[in-house]
């Protein structure tokens, strides 16, 4: 039997760095505002909603469809439908996850194989790099750059930009995702794309 309790591929990720944070801002009595901590309850309509689908009978109480409540697809579907301005399938191409981080390590373990390479644009949420590692991935990096001015200007995201040739140079037979963060977190920047905000995660795989 092996002593080994853990597997390999935990060993190419990092300490999370949320971890350190939230325990630095409890020691420190600091306001964490790098996480959410609300101190107010829920919209009472919320919490009024809450109450009566929990109260709904035992079909409230059942596994649902696992790629999401049939309902909830289906309102999703709609409202989405009409900001990309095309019709979606709401059982076909909405998939309802616990939170960005579940949706991200599926994409990630779903799409990259070993040793595939998954372009990533810095500065980058710190998830992306340990998931891209955790499913055998290895990250590439490629900078946002800050365009000189003559300092006269207030700064704003809009200074920080991504170097199209630069990304190209980055892009090998192994190249497989392209990761993008829009608005990017930290900076705040909003990426374009003919006059309309690019999607948050853009993939490219390797065989288009």
């Amino acid at each position: 039997m092996s002593g080994r309790l853990h597997a390999r591929g935990t060993e190419r990720v990092h300490k999370n760095v949320w971890l350190e944070f939230a325990r630095l801002a409890a020691d420190y009595k600091a306001v964490n505002l790098g996480q959410g901590f609300p101190d107010f309850s829920p919209p009472e309509f919320v919490q009024d909603a809450f109450c009566k689908a929990v109260s709904g009978g035992h079909q409230m109480h059942q596994y649902t469809r696992p790629f999401g409540h049939p309902p909830l697809v289906h309102i999703l579907a709609k409202f989405f439908g009409r900001i990309v301005g095309r019709e979606i399938d709401p059982l076909e191409d909405v998939l309802v996850t616990v939170g960005a981080y579940q949706a991200l390590f599926c994409a990630f373990q779903a799409l990259i194989e070993e040793g595939d390479e998954v372009i990533i644009v810095e500065p980058f949420f710190d998830c992306y790099q340990p998931m891209v590692k955790k499913a055998g991935g290895k990250p590439v990096y490629v900078p946002l750059r800050p365009v000189s001015g003559d300092g006269s200007a207030v700064p704003s995201s809009g200074d920080w930009v991504l170097s199209p040739e630069e990304l190209a140079s980055k892009f090998t037979p192994r190249t497989k995702a392209v990761v993008i963060n829009t608005p990017n977190n930290p900076l705040g920047k909003c990426y374009r794309l003919e006059g309309n905000a690019v999607s948050h995660i853009m993939w490219f795989p390797a065989t288009c």
